[in-house]
């Protein structure tokens, strides 16, 4: 599941998003920047694996979460813009995974005095786990 993570946090700074960070780490917000970009997983699922003799293939399905945040005063269409031409192309490039975009949120986080953005993204892929040789 890190893996996951980590693949879409590596497209999101290769086309430029300077500010991402995984759901997890524990970092304050008043450390980040003016506009920063969070990547978590909402759901995951692995089904049976395929073995062969050197690999194990792990079929999974799961739904990336990521949420852009900005500053109060930005405007939506502003925000908007910035998903649009940023991250999305970022998302649709990752290899080794398809994926769609199945939801999308606006909203203002009144603890964080923030406008953040949310889109869910369904993927589905095969992980390759090489085995060790008896």
């Amino acid at each position: 599941m890190l893996s996951i993570l980590e693949q879409f946090k590596e497209a999101l700074e290769s086309t430029g998003n300077d500010e991402v960070y995984l759901a997890f780490d524990a970092l304050p917000v008043r450390t980040k920047g003016k506009n920063f970009t969070v990547v978590g997983i909402k759901s995951y699922e692995a089904s049976a694996p395929v073995y062969s003799p050197t690999i194990v293939f792990l079929p999974f399905k799961a739904e990336v979460e990521i949420s852009v945040y900005a500053p109060e005063s930005e405007p939506m269409s502003e925000l908007y813009s910035y998903f649009d031409d940023t991250v999305r192309p970022a998302i649709d490039g990752i290899s080794g995974t398809s994926g769609r975009l199945c939801r999308l949120t606006m909203k203002h986080d009144s603890n964080l005095r923030r406008l953040v953005l949310t889109a869910g993204f369904s993927v589905s892929g095969i992980r390759r786990i090489e085995r060790a040789e008896p």
